[in-house]
């Protein structure tokens, strides 16, 4: 064990709920790697329940916007980690290069990222993101089996690839069959661009308001059927996985059962945009809400909206609309808010995770691939459900592939400078390995 002088300060920004794994296993090694863990949240108190009386562990109060106060700590550090929403990691990073000190994320490698790439490299620090979940442990285990296959002498021709944070089927007890896990802003904002894939050669094209109306029911390996929507931009992993000439490029989300239809209504009434701030008077109720979004007259709300709409919707998608209180008296506090933060606030108090339930996060790769003159299809699944309403699967998949990498990362593994991605096997490999002696392992079955 290290003493005092010799310890390694990691200061972690951001001790939310998808950091809890992430923390716990930081101070469980801190004795041994030599570590002191610096929490900085905005909230210190939960910063100061995450750590639990560990003394290897401190708990500091932090606006992120505060440059005096981030800097301070970002200097004091030997490795910075930030957890913070994804927008917010610029102003990390750029106090990271001009006190020379590595950063990892779970979050996508942004453009803005990019553009400091050289100056990353000349300083030879390292920059890893795309650590967690998805993206995370999606390229990790995609990549595993990609390089296996070619190896082998395999051609990969297709590669569908989904992902969803649910609820755990003991502790799904609404309509929706879901429960938020992480960011419920980027719930209600998931989406809102034009969706691109291929499938057999040919590239698809679909805008925000087809998306969820044209989901697929997937079926998952031992698991039952969810329904998913198509993600933003599958096109770009061509490169990224280094499959030239594959043919079929499809990365999407798992919601529940008739989850896609409900939303699918949500988005033609218009209860998604985030461009305009209402008109409303102070706590109004949902009902006066959402009335002014309807045609006609009356109280068959149903009829309402598929006149307003142009199209039937099932009695079952009623039903989960009712569900969430928009017909109800229920009332808003929100002041001037947009259709997306009113939508944030139902869900949010509607789709919470009570004290004992469990999440789900389920993965499915599915691969075909040519070998000699014989098509393989290869699927390998991951299905982790959540011990309680904190110690959650989504935070578990989230924060230990980035703990990992830490660790190893301290000890000098990982030293080529720059902005990198859990792509290349000298990274994945031992991160994939510990989680499997943790037991968060991917289950593969082949079909010839």
């Amino acid at each position: 064990m290290s003493d005092s002088k010799s310890k390694k300060t990691i200061t972690l920004f951001g001790a939310g709920r998808s950091a809890t794994f992430l923390i716990e296993y930081l101070l469980k090694h801190a004795p041994s790697e030599g570590w002191q863990i610096i929490l900085a949240d905005s909230n210190p108190e939960v910063a100061f329940s995450k750590l639990g009386g560990n003394p290897n562990g401190s708990a500091v109060s932090c606006d992120i916007n505060d440059a005096v106060k981030r800097r301070e700590l970002i200097a004091a550090s030997d490795f910075v980690i930030s957890m913070l929403p994804a927008f917010l990691h610029i102003l990390v990073a750029k106090d990271c290069l001009m006190y020379n000190r590595d950063l990892a994320t779970a979050s996508y490698l942004s453009d803005e990222l990019k553009e400091m790439e050289d100056e990353i490299k000349a300083k030879g620090l390292v920059f890893a993101n795309e650590l967690g979940l998805d993206p995370g442990l999606d390229h990790m285990s995609a990549m595993k089996i990609f390089d296996e296959i070619k190896r082998k002498g395999g051609q990969i021709t297709s590669f569908k690839s989904f992902t969803g944070g649910l609820v755990a089927p003991e502790s799904d007890d609404n309509p929706w069959h879901y429960k938020i896990s992480w960011n419920p802003r980027n719930v209600v904002l998931a989406g809102q661009c034009t969706s691109q894939y291929m499938e057999s050669g040919n590239v698809h094209y679909v805008p925000y308001h087809r998306l969820f109306r044209i989901s697929e029911d997937i079926k998952v390996i031992g698991h039952g059927t969810y329904s998913m929507y198509v993600n933003r931009d599958s096109i770009k992993y061509i490169d990224l996985y280094g499959l030239e000439g594959i043919q079929t490029m499809i990365r999407g989300t798992f919601r529940g059962e008739n989850y896609c239809d409900a939303w699918a209504v949500l988005i033609d009434l218009g209860l998604t945009d985030n461009s305009t701030r209402m008109s409303l008077n102070k706590n109004f109720t949902l009902r006066e809400y959402i009335i002014g979004f309807l045609s006609g007259s009356g109280n068959n709300y149903k009829h309402r909206i598929e006149s307003t709409i142009g199209r039937k919707i099932s009695d079952r998608t009623f039903e989960q609309i009712q569900w969430l209180g928009l017909f109800s008296n229920d009332t808003c506090p929100l002041q001037h808010p947009t259709p997306a933060e009113i939508l944030e606030y139902i869900i949010v108090n509607k789709w919470v995770l009570k004290p004992g339930d469990k999440d789900l996060v389920v993965m499915q790769h599915e691969i075909e691939y040519l070998l000699g003159d014989q098509t393989h299809t290869l699927y390998s699944t991951l299905y982790r459900t959540g011990t309680d309403d904190h110690h959650t699967a989504m935070s578990e998949l989230v924060g230990l592939p980035l703990a990992i990498y830490t660790k190893l990362r301290l000890r000098g593994n990982f030293g080529t400078p720059g902005c990198i991605l859990p792509t290349t096997e000298d990274l994945y490999k031992p991160i994939l390995e510990e989680l499997e002696d943790i037991g968060i392992k991917f289950i593969e079955s082949h079909k010839i």
